[in-house]
């Protein structure tokens, strides 16, 4: 295969089918005869027209296809190494893998987004110092790690509080009073617009794999939990969307005017995705 010409920087693409595109977009504004039937033939499938396109609207590559694309691309020996995380990374569908090729990423990354600090991916990275800080929040906490994981569910370590505590501490999101107890520096945190960033979506994840373990193990506790399948028009799934808004805009405002003592930390979780092609797009 000829390597070309045509260069879209793939450090700057933290999802494969994206940069895919966006290289198809660039080579065919070039050369006008280059359509995704071709690239099919270009990377070894003379007979097939569809190939790449489902690759673009999510289907896998598998290794052996890899290769012929990173061949297709002209990707250096760094670039190629990145493609592949990237692609390992956007296939993965457990929390753990996706979170241990995400670091690949970033060491791999030449040109990496500097728009968190690493230790505030830190906080991101695992789902129990959001925990930890709301729980300093309602108790009297003076650095009884011990006491404090006993209060976590599911249960971690009385070492991973005190990491915890130490990680919210040098972020600034925690303090000593004047007493000795320790208490959040902000009632509430959120993520500000760049939350698609992939630690933020891992982390989304790993809060989804609570939901999971609720279900399973926590049916002791007072939990409220439900599904619904819907079908709806695109002006309905817009309504439904603005309401989820209102109502995440409203569980903030009962939670910031809530005068009673807080004793207990709850997670929330509300999900709404498609289940099918829009008709009219398959």
């Amino acid at each position: 295969m000829i390597r070309k010409e045509t260069k879209v920087n793939v450090f700057e693409y933290n999802d494969f089918r994206r940069y895919l595109s966006d290289w198809y977009e660039a080579r065919h504004a070039e050369d006008p005869s280059l359509s995704k039937s071709e690239v099919c033939r270009l990377i070894g499938l003379p007979n097939s027209r569809n190939f790449f396109a489902g690759i673009l609207q999510g289907n896998k590559i598998s290794k052996t296809f890899l290769d012929r694309f990173i061949a297709l691309l002209g990707l250096d020996t760094d670039e190629s190494r990145f493609f592949t995380v990237l692609v390992k990374f956007n296939q993965a569908e457990e929390s753990g893998e996706r979170e241990l090729y995400f670091d690949q990423l970033i060491a791999l990354n030449r040109t990496p987004k500097t728009t968190l600090t690493e230790r505030y991916r830190q906080y991101y990275s695992q789902w129990h110092h959001g925990v930890v800080r709301a729980l300093i929040a309602i108790i009297p906490f003076t650095q009884d790690y011990a006491a404090l994981a006993r209060m976590i569910w599911p249960p971690i370590t009385p070492k991973l509080c005190k990491d915890s505590v130490k990680l919210l501490q040098d972020l600034e999101l925690i303090q000593k009073e004047a007493d000795g107890i320790w208490k959040p520096t902000q009632k509430a945190i959120s993520t500000p617009p760049y939350a698609g960033e992939e630690y933020v979506r891992n982390y989304q994840l790993k809060c989804l794999d609570l939901a999971k373990h609720a279900i399973m193990h926590n049916r002791t506790m007072p939990q409220s939990i439900s599904t619904n399948t819907l079908y709806v028009s695109a002006q309905g799934y817009q309504r439904i969307q603005k309401r989820i808004e209102k109502l995440r805009s409203e569980v903030r405002s009962l939670v910031h005017k809530d005068s009673d003592p807080a004793d207990r930390v709850c997670q929330l979780d509300i999900l709404l995705f498609p289940n099918s092609i829009h008709v009219g797009e398959a």
